[in-house]
C-alpha cells in the first residue's frame, strides 16, 4: 500500500491561519488550541485541496478570504509524498477563478489524495435528520465511484425539472411526464442499485471495526429503507405513470429516491429511538471509519483522516480506545482537540507531532 499524505502545508489569505509551513508527520498530528483559534481552518485547508470543496455548508469565497488580506486572493501550497515520491500540489483561488497545479503543471481532475472530515456534529444530524443521512451518504458513495456524482447530478437535474412541471401544471404536464420520467426511472434503478451494493460491502466493516474501536460486542447494519430496491428501470416508470395524477395534483413528486432513507440499527433496534448519545456517536465514528476501511479496499490506499475534537459525549475509557486504534492504524490523521484530558492522551502517542495553534499561528 502507497499512500499520499500530505508532507507540508503553507497557506495564504485563508481564514485566519498565518502564512506558516505546517510540517506535518505520516501518523498522527495533533492540533491543540483553545476554540475558534483556528484549529479547524487548518483541516479545511487539506480538505480544500483533496477534495476540491469545504467541509463547511454553502462556504463562498469571500467567507473563506481573511477579511485582513491585502489582496483577494487566496493560494494554499503543499508537499504530498508516499513511500517513493514527493509533488508539490497548489491551489489559487479568487472570486472569478480557482486553479490547481501538480508539479508546477495546471491540473483539474488530479489530486494527490482524497480526505475524510470527521465532524463532532454530524453524529446529531446523522441520527435525526434524514435529509443530513441521505446527503452524507450520496456524497461518500460519490466520493468513490465517479459515475455516481455523474449520475446524482443526471437525476438532481431532471427531478428539478420535473417538478417545475408539476408546479406549472397545465394541458401538456402528462406528455412532459412521460418524457422526463424515461429519465429519471433510469438514473433511479442505477443509484438505487449502487447505493445497495455499497451498503452491502460498507456493512462487512461496521461491525468489527465498532468492536475494534470500543471493545464492545454489538452488531450494527446500515439499511436502504426504498420502495425502488431491486426494481428496474421499466417498473420504476410504470410507477410514476401510476402516480402521475396524484403528483400533478400535488404539484411535487411525492414519492422517489430523492426522499430515501438510511436506517442505522444497533443490536437491531433503531440507533436513534433507542441509543445513549454516546451509543450514536461510538455508531457513527465506527461507520466512518468502516468507510475509511472499504477505502482502503477499494482503492488499495488510504484517505487522509480530519478529526475535528470528537471527544465530547465519549467517556475517558472510549476515547482512549478511539485513540489506540489510531494507533494501530496506517493512514495519516490530523486530529483536533480543546479537551485537556484527550489532550493528555493525544500527547502520549509515540511518533505523533503536536500542534500549538493560537489566533491562527503556530506557538
Amino acid at each position: 500500500m502507497n499512500c499520499w499524505k500530505v508532507k507540508k502545508l503553507h497557506a495564504q489569505n485563508f481564514r485566519n491561519l498565518s502564512s506558516t509551513v505546517f510540517d506535518f508527520v505520516p501518523g498522527i498530528n495533533c492540533i491543540f488550541g483553545q476554540n475558534g483559534n483556528g484549529k479547524t481552518n487548518l483541516l479545511e485547508a487539506v480538505h480544500l485541496l483533496t477534495n476540491k470543496k469545504s467541509f463547511r455548508k454553502n462556504t463562498s469565497f469571500s467567507q473563506m478570504l481573511n477579511i485582513e488580506s491585502s489582496k483577494p486572493e487566496i493560494i494554499i501550497q503543499s508537499a504530498f509524498g508516499n513511500d517513493e515520491e514527493l509533488m508539490a500540489y497548489s491551489l489559487r483561488m479568487s472570486d472569478e477563478l480557482e486553479e490547481r497545479f501538480l508539479n508546477n503543471t495546471p491540473e483539474k481532475s488530479k489530486t494527490p489524495s482524497k480526505s475524510v472530515f470527521i465532524n463532532p456534529f454530524d453524529s446529531y444530524q446523522f441520527h435525526t435528520s434524514s435529509t443530513f443521512r441521505r446527503q452524507w451518504m450520496d456524497s461518500h458513495i460519490g466520493m468513490m465511484d465517479k459515475e455516481y456524482r455523474q449520475v446524482l447530478g443526471r437525476f438532481q437535474k431532471s427531478m428539478r425539472f420535473r417538478n417545475s412541471i408539476l408546479g406549472m401544471g397545465g394541458k401538456n404536464a402528462s406528455m412532459q411526464l412521460r418524457a422526463i420520467d424515461e429519465q429519471v426511472a433510469e438514473y433511479s434503478a442505477i443509484l438505487t442499485s449502487k447505493r445497495h451494493q455499497f451498503l452491502q460491502e460498507l456493512n462487512e466493516h461496521i461491525t468489527p471495526t465498532f468492536r475494534a474501536i470500543f471493545d464492545e460486542e454489538h452488531t450494527l447494519q446500515l439499511d436502504l429503507d426504498s420502495l425502488f430496491v431491486h426494481w428496474d428501470a421499466k417498473k420504476i416508470f410504470e410507477y410514476y405513470r401510476h402516480q402521475e395524477n396524484s403528483d400533478i395534483k400535488a404539484q411535487i413528486t411525492q414519492v422517489g429516491i430523492h426522499r430515501d432513507d438510511f436506517i442505522f440499527s444497533f443490536n437491531g433496534l433503531n440507533a436513534f429511538e433507542f441509543c445513549s448519545l454516546g451509543q450514536q456517536k461510538m455508531a457513527f465514528l465506527s461507520l466512518i471509519f468502516a468507510y475509511i476501511e472499504l477505502f482502503r479496499y477499494k482503492f488499495t490506499s488510504y484517505p487522509i483522516v480530519l478529526i475535528d475534537d470528537v471527544s465530547g459525549e465519549l467517556d475517558s475509557q472510549r476515547w482512549k480506545n478511539l485513540i489506540q486504534y489510531l494507533e494501530t492504524k496506517r493512514f495519516q490523521v490530523l486530529i483536533t482537540t480543546a479537551n485537556e484530558n484527550f489532550g493528555k492522551e493525544l500527547e502520549r502517542i509515540p511518533e505523533s507531532k503536536k500542534f500549538f495553534i493560537e489566533h491562527g499561528k503556530l506557538t
